[in-house]
């Protein structure tokens, strides 16, 4: 049974989940009387300094962007152990939970969902960040629709992670990542967050994933010679321009996939198509 972590100032209470090197636990401010969430570096990776430089990492991306569909940081501690950083408690449920519970989400739910995603990738871009795990396990969407992004335990600036990716270290997840990261030699830019957002886009509007599903070590080897299915036939009066959009997201060449800012015109104008075909129906 895992132990809860004592944290000077913040009651511990159930884990939410976590990753490799951290975990994530509803907790309480104390000073402040008020729900938050802390995450917290596991016992086994707490005096290492990849683990922590990724937490420093983490904690410098989120107090450089604020935006009301990105995740927010509280307070962080994370130059002397124990190593944490507080972040806000949000209301709904993770967008991986949803599609469990409904496979996939009706188009104009879906844009709208993956529009606000798109708009805290403009704003993590524009203050030169990359967010590195774009999914649905980290959105999470309240019972109105706001979505939040969640997670930036892999956030860097570009080139940051060179170090760490010519190592062998697997920097995301493997199904959404981009072609350049499963390289011999890759390489990263703010058009990886756009690949793993048109996989994403393409998982809520249909179910499944643009790529066969298939063990990690052939995942690599194969993603630059993929082709993903043809999202068409899943649109019907969206075909056309959504289509192509998804073409471009899931482009093998990062410099053919359009920037976050664009994205978030077009699905603007796809949402607004979307609601009018719903309308008709």
């Amino acid at each position: 049974m895992m132990t809860v972590p004592q944290i000077p100032g913040y009651e511990l209470y159930t884990c939410l989940g976590g990753g490799m090197v951290t975990s994530v636990y509803s907790a309480r401010d104390l000073n402040a009387d008020a729900p938050c969430v802390v995450k917290v570096l596991r016992p086994d990776w707490r005096d290492n300094t990849t683990a922590i430089k990724l937490l420093q990492r983490e904690a410098r991306a989120c107090m450089a962007v604020q935006h009301p569909h990105l995740v927010r940081l509280l307070y962080a501690h994370v130059t002397t152990a124990p190593y944490f950083i507080v972040l806000e408690l949000l209301n709904g449920e993770s967008l991986r939970r949803r599609l469990r519970r409904d496979y996939k989400l009706d188009p104009p739910m879906a844009l709208w969902v993956v529009r606000q995603v798109a708009e805290a990738l403009a704003a993590l871009h524009r203050a030169g960040f990359i967010h590195g795990d774009v999914k649905p396990d980290n959105i999470r969407i309240g019972e109105d629709g706001t979505a939040a992004l969640l997670d930036l335990g892999f956030a860097h600036r570009p080139g940051e992670n060179s170090a760490f990716l010519q190592k062998g270290y697997i920097l995301g997840t493997v199904d959404y990542l981009a072609p350049e990261l499963c390289d011999a030699q890759p390489t990263d830019d703010f058009g990886s967050d756009l690949f793993s957002l048109g996989v994403t886009l393409f998982e809520l509007l249909t179910g499944k994933l643009p790529y066969p599903k298939r063990p990690m070590s052939q995942t690599l080897k194969q993603r630059r010679m993929e082709t993903p299915l043809d999202i068409r036939r899943h649109l019907g009066m969206l075909r056309a321009p959504l289509g192509a959009l998804m073409d471009r997201l899931l482009a093998p060449c990062p410099t053919d996939r359009p920037r976050a800012l664009t994205v978030v015109q077009q699905l603007i104008e796809q949402e607004i198509a979307a609601l009018g075909a719903a309308k008709a129906a």
